[in-house]
């Protein structure tokens, strides 16, 4: 097994994610250990786009990552660019919903700022959570499948006490319907 090189999370990095069938799509590392990734998908490894393209493709999603991701070199730092007041302005906020009252939200921004929102106004907004490479990976692999992502609709907004992810540890995933179910 190859020992990978040790990096330093620095917002503007460009990063090269490896996805199966020797296929690779890039992320960039944003302010708060976010990162956003870009819609270019590469089939091989001997195809790398110039710094300037993959920035000027389009961005997905952005998700909070562990830190170790990059620091560890899983994910490998292939380029840098500063990052300008546009992009930076460009990251959507994520909003937080209570465990126990789906009522409870509050979207937040990367500025700080932060404000008490009913649930419907979380529609369409990432959930807080930190993301691991595999999660990651199986996100983008199923966003290229055109499969719902288990972890995506996990962590949508709960809008009503009928959802069957509110209050409930037995809910189940049913992946040939993608959807949830009560047990």
């Amino acid at each position: 097994m190859e020992k990978k090189k040790r990096q330093r999370f620095k917002e503007g990095s460009i990063v090269k994610i490896k996805l199966s069938g020797n296929r690779f799509i890039f992320g960039r590392l944003l302010l708060g250990f976010r990162i956003g990734i870009y819609d270019l998908l590469i089939k091989s490894d001997t195809e790398m786009p110039s710094i300037e393209y993959i920035i000027k493709s389009k961005i997905i999603f952005y998700v909070v990552i562990y830190r170790s991701i990059i620091s560890k070199g899983i994910f490998e730092i292939v380029g840098f660019k500063e990052l300008t007041q546009t992009e930076i302005d460009k990251i959507p906020p994520q909003f937080n919903q209570s465990l126990g009252n789906y009522e409870d939200c509050t979207i937040f921004y990367n500025d700080g700022k932060e404000y008490k929102a009913p649930p419907e106004e979380c529609i369409g907004l990432e959930r807080s959570a930190v993301w691991d490479e595999h999660s990651l990976v199986e996100r983008i692999e199923d966003y290229y499948s055109g499969k719902k992502n288990f972890h995506v609709e996990h962590q949508k907004v709960i809008l009503s006490a009928d959802d069957p992810r509110y209050l409930n540890p037995h809910v189940r995933w049913d992946f040939k319907e993608e959807r949830f179910y009560k047990e």
